[in-house]
């Protein structure tokens, strides 16, 4: 299957529109003078030439304190309001919670520096997808858009939107209520509709809404802190001074804890993707990555720290929107009508944020089977961009339908606990990757080159991540391989153009191209 072509049209508009980032460099090069070539067609035993000149080198402008600024602003989301109930479910004890915090922090900064080395090497949109398919081919590279462009970023999505209309819903009615479970998911389903919507008829907008509320988020977390440093200067020690007590010593139910701490460290790999913006690159990403990791640690224990203060464990864990209930509980203390205001404002600050967060999550998830398509491992219609608002709109509805079913599977921490095995499979695959495409790739330029004692820390507690679940809930993880290799007859069913699911696709993108008015 050839590469997608755009017209210019096309091109200008996706560049109004911001979406230059997601087309392949390839299709946007086409027909213009370049010195880009990129051999990934036999990763076997050829080495990956990646050569750029003039125009298709970004603009260095990234500081090493605006690098920093914008890791911590892209990995502070939804998480660490949903989060930190769900570590205590596992383990227990404020503790342990705290613990389970902090060695999170540190696989997270392991795994974004072994990142990074494979974004300087590899510069090709897609991220994990190229260098899964430069270190192991293309089979498992199919297999890993198959699981989590179709599945895990579909189930990412879902996490936030259900954070969305937990916080929402917890404003109206308690959670107690016979009808709040499907007051949340109709929620859920109708934000995930709406911003699809919105981001169809224009991509623009879908920035502008991810970034109009993001001072929120960092507003109520500076709150929450604040309200914890209260708690404690009052004396207020009896929750938090349980330490370890009743901690639960199972380490197999410690990967689910470790999968919800995770979920709210997700953007870690950030900065590889912008790695080609950072002056003086191969210094300032290290120490970018080690001084947003650290940042990232301190916020996060200081604001478990403020949870455990305030709440007691029966309260961390029955409570869904936490946060809203640490502003009704402290500010109650002045009377009702300071406990409704808490209660509004962690509310109305988490929700809106997390709205804002669904948003950019659905439009980056859109970006994986964009590019798989352009790659020739998924149809070709999943490529279209619609011609009057450079919008990749088949792929955007595609995301959003599969999140949308998401939202009526299951609850928040059993998606969490999905997305996290799903994730850390593959990750642990990429960081197994860096040593493979040394050897593979030795006289490829790098602009960084990890220690090799991060990504092999990383693999091994990836190994720890992936087999723990085994032990706890067996069948969900078997189900998951299975599906997994359901994706082997697909994709040897698919590859050959002249098969019969070929002429069909075929058949689709021609029908779909008409009916949104999109072109390849």
């Amino acid at each position: 299957m050839g590469r997608a072509v755009y017209p210019d049209s096309v091109l200008e508009e996706a560049r109004r529109n911001e979406l230059i980032p997601i087309l392949h460099r390839d299709a946007l090069l086409c027909g213009q003078e370049d010195t880009c070539s990129v051999n990934c067609d036999d990763t076997s035993s050829e080495e990956m030439e990646i050569h750029k000149d003039g125009p298709t080198e970004l603009e260095a402008h990234f500081t090493l304190t605006s690098t920093v600024l914008f890791a911590v602003g892209q990995t502070i989301g939804s998480g660490i309001f949903v989060s930190p109930n769900e570590v205590v479910k596992q383990v227990l004890s404020p503790g342990m919670a705290l613990i389970i915090w902090v060695l999170s922090g540190f696989i997270s900064l392991c795994g974004a520096l072994s990142f990074s080395e494979l974004g300087t090497l590899i510069k090709r949109s897609g991220g994990e997808l190229q260098y899964i398919k430069a270190a192991y081919g293309d089979l498992p590279a199919f297999l890993y858009f198959w699981v989590c462009g179709v599945i895990r970023n579909s189930m990412g999505c879902a996490v936030i939107s259900l954070t969305f209309s937990s916080y929402l819903c917890n404003m109206f009615m308690p959670h107690t209520h016979p009808e709040f479970g499907t007051a949340k998911k109709c929620t859920a389903a109708l934000a995930i509709v709406l911003i699809i919507a919105v981001m169809t008829w224009s991509t623009k907008w879908g920035v502008r809404m991810a970034n109009l509320f993001c001072v929120l988020k960092l507003l109520a977390l500076t709150v929450l802190v604040l309200l914890g440093i209260w708690q404690l200067a009052r004396g207020r020690t009896e929750n938090i001074s349980r330490g370890f007590e009743g901690t639960n010593t199972n380490p197999g139910t410690w990967t689910t804890a470790f999968f919800a701490a995770l979920w709210s460290y997700s953007g870690w790999n950030c900065i590889n993707m912008m790695s080609g913006e950072i002056k003086d690159a191969g210094k300032n990403v290290p120490r970018a990555l080690v001084l947003s990791q650290v940042c990232l640690v301190t916020v996060y224990v200081l604001a478990n720290v403020a949870y455990s203060s305030i709440l007691s464990i029966g309260e961390l864990i029955t409570e869904d929107a936490i946060a809203l209930y640490v502003g009704k509980k402290m500010l109650g203390e002045f009377g009702p009508r300071w406990s409704r205001a808490g209660e509004l404002f962690f509310g109305f600050s988490v929700a809106v944020s997390s709205f804002g967060s669904l948003s950019s999550s659905l439009m980056g998830s859109s970006r994986l089977p964009f590019i798989a398509a352009q790659e020739g491992m998924m149809p070709q219609f999943l490529a279209l961009i619609q011609s009057s608002t450079g919008t990749p709109i088949v792929s955007l509805i595609f995301i959003g339908v599969s999140a949308f079913l998401c939202v009526w599977s299951s609850t928040i921490s059993t998606l969490i606990s999905y997305v996290g095995f799903l994730s850390w499979f593959w990750w642990g695959l990429c960081f197994l990757a860096v040593p493979i495409l040394r050897i593979k790739m030795p006289h490829s330029p790098r602009k960084f080159k990890v220690f090799m004692a991060f990504p092999i820390l990383a693999t091994l507690s990836t190994l720890y991540l992936v087999v723990g679940p085994f032990f706890v809930s067996p069948i969900p993880c078997l189900a998951w391989i299975g599906v997994t290799l359901i994706g082997v007859p697909v994709f040897y069913g698919y590859v050959d153009r002249n098969n019969v699911a070929g002429r069909a696709m075929d058949w689709i993108l021609l029908r779909l191209s008409k009916v949104l008015r999109a072109e390849l």
